[in-house]
């Protein structure tokens, strides 16, 4: 059943739990959609499409194995909370894990939240039921009752059995999978709602947090021939310094985890199509092109 459906069917229903509502208000309230979560997602069918690299699995992954044995957050030292200036405080709150004398600045994209768009009330709730989609709905016109009826009943709502999009970053969904799969807690700094604030920062969380095992020229015919650790993160860093992709490699089945900005997560077998995406080498942009110099010349290797 498609999610467009589903949405109309959930809607509904809230509406008879409500009982009281106003006809003008069913007007008011025409559709719930979910939202980025099942955003930006490339059609399976268009397998040539560089957002998909030629794979048919897409989506957010997850790779726990029973429970875990460790959490990341116990090698902090603190995490505080503030309010930055002029940032997004209706969807995240901001918050800085401090480890020495260095800081790692993060955002959490909050679970309920309301905004105004177009001159329009919107509202935005993230299901507790798995895999956790988000849900957003126009509520002008309602009260206080209704909305939080609204809310219970978004919290209670999927539309499919797989998370196909999340808010992360690159690098934070790269870290995600290495922890999830070495059993180790990444909440509350690296969840599926949350992503760094601060590039800068990267480098030495890295140095802080995760072993260097080795750094090699970002040129796909050179990394093909290279024996990857079993489970690790390849960062892609460009001349200027700046860690600009990472992708999760898992040497049991050898595939590969990336995710593009906005768009849904793939797996893929080979490293050539991301080298071809993010490296200057194997770059099909314009030599001359200005983006191609920002692009990756060194791919460095981590684990845990």
């Amino acid at each position: 059943m498609k999610p467009a459906r589903l949405a109309t069917i959930a809607f509904a229903a809230f509406l008879l739990t409500l009982g009281g509502i106003a006809a003008d208000a069913q007007e008011l309230l025409p559709e719930i959609r979910e939202t980025f979560t099942n955003d930006f997602v490339p059609q399976r069918k268009d397998r040539e499409s560089p957002l998909l690299m030629g794979s048919d699995r897409m989506g957010v992954q997850s790779l726990l194995d029973g429970a875990y044995r460790d959490s990341l957050v116990r090698r902090f030292d603190r995490i505080e909370e503030y309010v930055p200036e002029e940032k997004d405080t209706l969807a995240y709150r901001y918050f800085m894990a401090f480890f020495g004398r260095d800081t790692l600045c993060f955002k959490e994209r909050r679970p309920v939240f309301s905004y105004d768009y177009n001159g329009k009330k919107m509202l935005e709730v993230e299901s507790r039921q798995a895999p956790f989609q988000r849900f957003e709905v126009r509520i002008d016109g309602l009260g206080e009752p209704e909305v939080a009826a609204l809310v219970d009943s978004l919290q209670r709502m999927k539309t499919s059995e797989a998370l196909m999009n999340n808010g992360q970053t690159c690098i934070f969904y790269a870290l995600n999978l290495l922890l999830d799969r070495a059993g180790v807690d990444p909440a509350p700094v690296i969840t599926r709602n949350t992503t760094f604030t601060d590039g800068y920062q990267l480098n030495a969380f890295f140095d802080h947090f995760l072993t260097l095992q080795a750094t090699y020229p970002c040129e796909s015919r050179e990394l093909k021939k290279v024996d990857l650790p079993e489970n690790c993160v390849l960062v892609f860093r460009n001349a200027a310094g700046q860690y600009i992709h990472a992708v999760f490699y898992r040497g049991d089945t050898g595939e590969f985890y990336t995710k593009n900005g906005l768009f849904t997560p793939v797996v893929v077998k080979s490293i050539r199509p991301i080298c071809e995406r993010y490296g200057r080498t194997d770059s099909k942009a314009d030599p001359d092109d200005g983006r191609r110099q920002t692009k990756a010349d060194t791919v460095m290797v981590y684990t845990l």
